[in-house]
């Protein structure tokens, strides 16, 4: 009933591939959106309709860097955890189911987050979206590893 295996070296080449993707795509993603001007005033009156802010103290080119750098640390810590997870378990760890099953629903959490952004205008919406596929796809082909080599 051992349900431990050694990280299989191709799953690890492909899930640290698909995470540099997620990870470079929203890194580009945040820099198009910050660098363009049109963009920050397009926040800034959404942010003062909103009511966050108000006309008389709208908000600067600081608050929009700020929230986006935020968002940005956000959207990649869910890959750049992995990653390194990833990294160590082939280095030092076995593969585990728990670690199948928490890396899955926490992957599929980065993808609804990221789907729901709605940014249909942006190819590296579709990118990170792709990334994380590709992260989902390999995290449940190491269960079927798992459990091919629990049958031998």
């Amino acid at each position: 009933m051992n349900t431990y295996q050694k990280f299989p070296k191709k799953q690890l080449y492909i899930i640290l591939a698909a995470a540099a993707l997620v990870i470079f795509a929203s890194s580009l993603d945040v820099l198009m959106r910050v660098k363009d001007a049109s963009v920050f005033e397009a926040w800034k009156e959404s942010a003062i309709a909103f009511g966050t802010f108000t006309s008389e103290n709208p908000p600067t080119l600081n608050d929009y860097v700020g929230v986006e750098l935020f968002r940005y640390l956000f959207k990649i810590a869910i890959p750049v955890g992995f990653a390194l997870l990833t990294f160590l378990t082939y280095q030092k760890l076995t593969l585990t189911k728990i670690y199948i099953f928490i890396w899955s629903v926490l992957l599929v959490g980065g993808l609804a987050y990221t789907f729901f952004e709605l940014n249909f205008y942006s190819v590296f919406y579709y990118l990170v979206i792709a990334g994380y596929l590709i992260l989902i796809l390999t995290v449940l082909s190491l269960f079927e590893e798992l459990n091919k080599s629990k049958k031998l």
